[in-house]
C-alpha cells in the first residue's frame, strides 16, 4: 500500500476545521431576556455545555472529507503483472565502396542485403529492430520499430557509396543506442571488413553477430594521381604521375589510358605481379584542361579504376609590397623577375589605399599594418609596435626556433626550418582567430614567430621576425626563401575557373556569404539536388557541378583508399556467415505496478452524500408530520 500524491496530505487539516465549526455552535452567546426565573429553576450542566458531543451528521461529514482527501492522495496497492516482451535487433550495414565488389554475378552489397532481409523476416511479431548505415560516418536510418515491412523497404533504399568506411564508429553508435534504451539488443553487422580491422575492445566484439561477405581479391586500382604544377608554371611544365597497384594475389594485366580534354594522350599496356605497384609519368602537356586516367582491366571493383585532375593555365598574379624600406623593394624585384607570372607592385605606406587591391592580389605589409580591412590575402612582416591587428608585447633578439607545424602546407616538405635567421623579432600576443605556425621560447614562455589564420574571409600570415637586407637572395638563407615562396603559394586566391580536387567522403562547404537556397548541385550520375546548410557531401567518384545565380564551381572527386581497394583482406581468419540464427521467443517479464483505488473512494463519497441527503429528507418530513 502507498500513495502517489503526498502533496495532498495537508488537506487532512480540514478535519480540524470541521471540529472547530461544531465547537463554535456550542459556544455561549449573550442574549437579553425579560427574566432569569426560569434559568434559576433549572440546574445547569456546565460540562454538557462545553463538551464536544458529535452527532451522526458530524461523523458523516468527517467520513465524507476522508474519502475525498483519500481519493486525492491516489492510494494504490502493488500488483504483480506478467507481460510478453519481444526481442530487439540492431542492424549495422556497411555501404562503403568495397561493398560494390563483384562476387561472381552479384555484388557483395546484394549478398549482405539478402542476409539482412533474412534477419528481419525471422523476427517475431513483438520483436523490434533498428537500422544504421555506415560509410565515412554512421547514419541512423530507422529507430526501433516493429513495422518489419517498413524496415524491409528501408533496406531496399540503401545504396553503396564511393567512400571509405568507419565501421567501428557505426558499431559504437549501435552500442550507445542499446545502452540508452536500457534493454538488451542483439547487434548484427553486415560488411566485408574483417573483425581484426575494427579498433574495438574484445568485450564489445564478442556481443556482435558478424555477417561477413566477400571472398574475391581480384582488383587492380589507380592508387594515386598526382599533378605537379606550381601556380607560376606553364602547362607544358606540368608533370603527372599515376600509381597503379595490384591488390590481387595473382598476376594481373591491364591498360592505362590518359586523356586531356577527352583527347587521348597516353596509352600503356602492363602486367603486374601479385601485390605489386608500378607508376607512370606524363609530361609535356599541349594545353590546360581536364586530365582523366582510366584503367581498363577485368577485376571485381570498378570504382577505383578512374581518377581526375586539372592542368592549369598560368595566370598573371600581382604581389603588392607596402614597405618603408627601399632595400626590400629592390630585393623583391630581383625575386619576382625569377618567377614567371608574378608581377610586383611596390608602394610606401603613405601611398597605400585598400581600394587599389584586387581580389586575386597578394599584399605584403612590411613594418606597416593598415587600419582598414584589406580585401585580399595578406602577409605581414615585422609589424610595428602600435598596430590594430597584432598586439606587440615587446621585442627580442637572437631567438631560436624550437617548434613548428610541419603538417601545414607552408612548412610541408620544408627542411631545416630551425636554420631561418632571426636577428630580431616582435613578441606578439596571439589573436583569437590565428594559430601558431612557428614558435620560440623566452623566459616568459612560448612566443609565436609566425602565425596563420583567416580574417574577414581572407587568409592572413604574419612573420614576427624581420627580413633583413639581402636575406632572401643570400645563398646561405635558402630555407627563408623557400618559406617566403611557400607562403605566397598558400596565399594565392583560388582560381574560380579551376575545378577543386576533393577525395570522396569529404564535405565541400560553400564560401562564406553564398546563400545555399538558390544553389543546385549536379552529381556524377546526372541527378540534381538542392544544397542544404551550405555543404555538399562528396560520396561518388566523378564530376560535381555546383551552380547558382552568383556562384559556380566544379569538383573532381577521386577514391584513393587502400582499405577499400584491398578487397581480399586475407590477413583475417574470421569465418564468412551465410546463415541466420533463429530468433528467440518473446520473454515473459514479471514486474510490480501500482494499482490505484482512489476512484472507489470517490464512489464511496458520492454514495455517502446520497445517504446524507436521504437522511436529511427523512428528518424534515418527520418533523413536519402532525
Amino acid at each position: 500500500m502507498g500513495i502517489l500524491n503526498p502533496s495532498a496530505l495537508p488537506l487532512l487539516t480540514l478535519l480540524g476545521i470541521l471540529v472547530l465549526i461544531y465547537l463554535r455552535e456550542r459556544w455561549r452567546k449573550r442574549i437579553e431576556v425579560p427574566s432569569l426565573l426560569l434559568w434559576r429553576a433549572v440546574k445547569e450542566d456546565s460540562l454538557r455545555v462545553r463538551r464536544f458531543l458529535p452527532d451522526l451528521l458530524f461523523f458523516a461529514q468527517a467520513l465524507l472529507l476522508l474519502l475525498l482527501i483519500g481519493g486525492l492522495l491516489h492510494p494504490y496497492r502493488p500488483l504483480v503483472v506478467t507481460t510478453l516482451q519481444g526481442n530487439r535487433q540492431i542492424l549495422v550495414f556497411d555501404v562503403s565502396a568495397s561493398m560494390q565488389a563483384r562476387e561472381g554475378r552479384t555484388r557483395r552489397f546484394e549478398l549482405a542485403l539478402d542476409q539482412a532481409k533474412k534477419v528481419v523476416q525471422a523476427l517475431g511479431p513483438l520483436d523490434e529492430a533498428m537500422l544504421i548505415s555506415v560509410s565515412t560516418k554512421p547514419q541512423l536510418v530507422s529507430g526501433f520499430t516493429s513495422d518489419h515491412r517498413h524496415l524491409l523497404h528501408l533496406l531496399e533504399t540503401l545504396t553503396p557509396v564511393d567512400t571509405g568506411t568507419n565501421l567501428g564508429l557505426g558499431i559504437e553508435l549501435a552500442l550507445a543506442q542499446r545502452d540508452r534504451e536500457g534493454r538488451q539488443a542483439q547487434i548484427h553487422v553486415f560488411t566485408d571488413l574483417p573483425q581484426s580491422a575494427l579498433n574495438l575492445p574484445a568485450t564489445q566484439l564478442k556481443d556482435l553477430v558478424y555477417h561477413r561477405v566477400g571472398r574475391s581479391d581480384d582488383n587492380l586500382a589507380i592508387a594515386a594521381l598526382r599533378l605537379y604544377q606550381n601556380p607560376f608554371q606553364h602547362h607544358s611544365q606540368a608533370r603527372a604521375y599515376v600509381l597503379v597497384r595490384n591488390y590481387a594475389y595473382r598476376t594481373k594485366s591491364g591498360q592505362l589510358l590518359i586523356s586531356l580534354n577527352d583527347r587521348q594522350i597516353f596509352r600503356r599496356d602492363f602486367t603486374l605481379p601479385a601485390r605489386e605497384v608500378t607508376s607512370f609519368s606524363v609530361k609535356g602537356f599541349e594545353g590546360a584542361g581536364k586530365l582523366v586516367a582510366q584503367l581498363n582491366t577485368e577485376d571485381a571493383l570498378d570504382v577505383d579504376n578512374q581518377a581526375r585532375a586539372w592542368v592549369t593555365e598560368r595566370r598573371q598574379r600581382r604581389l603588392v609590397l607596402v614597405s618603408p624600406v627601399q632595400a626590400l623593394h629592390e630585393e623583391l624585384e630581383r625575386v619576382s623577375r625569377a618567377i614567371p607570372g608574378l608581377l610586383l607592385t611596390t608602394m610606401t605606406p603613405e601611398a597605400f589605399t585598400p581600394s587599389a587591391l584586387d581580389a586575386q592580389d597578394i599584399v605584403l605589409f612590411h613594418q606597416f599594418v593598415p587600419g582598414a580591412v584589406v580585401p585580399a590575402n595578406s602577409l605581414y612582416v615585422f609589424p610595428p609596435p602600435d598596430n590594430p591587428l597584432f598586439p606587440v608585447l615587446s621585442e627580442a633578439t637572437d631567438l631560436t626556433i624550437l617548434d613548428w607545424r610541419e603538417a601545414h602546407d607552408i612548412l610541408h616538405n620544408l627542411h631545416y626550418v630551425e636554420a631561418i635567421p632571426l636577428k630580431r623579432a616582435r613578441i606578439l600576443a596571439l589573436p583569437s582567430w590565428a594559430q601558431v605556425l612557428i614558435s620560440s621560447r623566452t623566459q616568459d614562455g612560448e612566443v609565436p614567430l609566425a602565425l596563420t589564420g583567416e580574417k574577414d574571409g581572407h587568409r592572413v600570415v604574419c612573420l614576427a621576425f624581420d627580413l633583413g637586407k639581402g636575406h632572401l637572395t643570400n645563398s646561405d638563407n635558402l630555407t627563408l626563401l623557400l618559406l617566403f615562396l611557400n607562403t605566397l603559394r598558400w596565399l594565392l586566391p583560388p582560381d574560380p575557373t579551376v575545378p577543386v580536387i576533393v577525395p570522396t567522403g569529404e564535405t565541400f562547404f560553400l564560401p562564406a556569404g553564398i546563400a545555399p537556397d538558390s544553389i543546385q548541385a549536379t552529381l556524377p550520375g546526372g541527378q540534381t539536388r538542392s544544397i542544404e546548410a551550405g555543404a555538399v557531401e562528396i560520396d561518388q567518384v566523378g564530376e560535381y557541378r555546383i551552380k547558382g545565380s552568383h556562384y559556380n564551381a566544379v569538383l573532381y572527386a577521386n577514391l584513393f583508399d587502400e582499405a577499400e581497394s584491398d578487397i581480399g583482406r586475407r590477413e583475417d581468419g574470421s569465418s564468412f556467415s551465410t546463415s541466420v540464427a533463429a530468433t528467440p521467443p518473446p520473454q515473459e517479464l514479471r514486474h510490480t505496478v501500482p494499482q490505484e483505488f482512489g476512484r472507489l473512494l470517490y464512489y464511496g463519497a458520492a454514495g455517502l452524500l446520497l445517504l446524507e441527503w436521504l437522511y436529511a429528507l427523512w428528518r424534515y418530513r418527520r418533523a413536519g408530520a402532525p
